[in-house]
């Protein structure tokens, strides 16, 4: 008999790398130290480490980190969005303002960064992914002014505004505080669920129940649902007796 041990496959491995052309984009995945008169920014490895612990609260049942997660992703979704309508106007505005007889190639740096990304989360490379696009966005831009396209104030309009775009990701991951607490702990209102009540604020039914989610969080654990719907039918039944 053959030894089916012999032919398990091993771990499926792969490497991410990217490359950032602009400083910008470079000083947004390394982030900021605090320094007087600037608060300090966390960069995309530290974010990394955030969505590490969110999402292994998610994986505990947790419903704040189950919500943690989902307004990253729409943050995320809406992010990636804005960013690519934002490239094909500064693509357009470029296009339009050239002469046909004036050739242009695309902007890149002499010597762009490389970096190895990992992490242990999709949402993770989802916001790399943003990153890159703001990358591509910011040489645009700064192609766009130097060829006289667009004013000094128009160009720090458009790298702030890309730039908010990927930090509004990260502060929801920046807020977000680990509490030990389960759906069941809040089916059952014991003290560890009026704890994380206090600290956290109410949840909404939609998150507690599994109908808003990340789509890359692990399914919702079905028992706690079920213990979840029966107390929250039985609230529901009650206010209506009382009225």
């Amino acid at each position: 008999m053959t030894d089916k041990a012999n032919h398990v496959p091993g771990a499926l491995r792969a490497n991410c790398t990217i490359e950032l052309h602009s400083q910008y984009a470079i000083n947004t995945w390394t982030g900021r130290p605090a320094s007087p008169g600037k608060s300090s920014l966390i960069g995309i490895p530290s974010f990394f480490g955030l969505l590490a612990r969110i999402n292994r609260d998610s994986l505990a049942d947790n419903p704040w980190a189950d919500a943690a997660l989902f307004a990253i992703e729409k943050q995320l979704v809406a992010g990636s969005q804005q960013m690519q309508r934002w490239l094909d106007e500064i693509n357009e505005l470029i296009v339009s303002q050239i002469p046909s007889a004036v050739k242009m190639s695309l902007a890149a740096s002499n010597s762009p960064s490389t970096i190895t990304v990992h992490s242990q989360t999709p949402l993770g490379y989802r916001c790399v992914y943003l990153l890159v696009g703001f990358d591509q966005l910011i040489l645009r831009v700064f192609q766009a002014s130097h060829y006289g396209l667009i004013s000094l104030q128009t160009r720090k309009q458009w790298l702030s505004r890309g730039s908010n775009q990927i930090r509004r990701v990260l502060m929801i991951a920046l807020r977000y505080k680990s509490v030990p607490v389960t759906r069941r702990d809040i089916a059952l209102g014991n003290d560890a669920a009026c704890h994380a009540i206090a600290l956290l604020g109410n949840v909404s039914k939609e998150i507690l129940l599994g109908e808003e989610r990340c789509s890359f969080s692990a399914p919702v654990d079905a028992e706690s649902i079920q213990v979840l719907r029966a107390v929250l039918n039985s609230q529901t039944m009650k206010s209506e007796v009382e009225m």
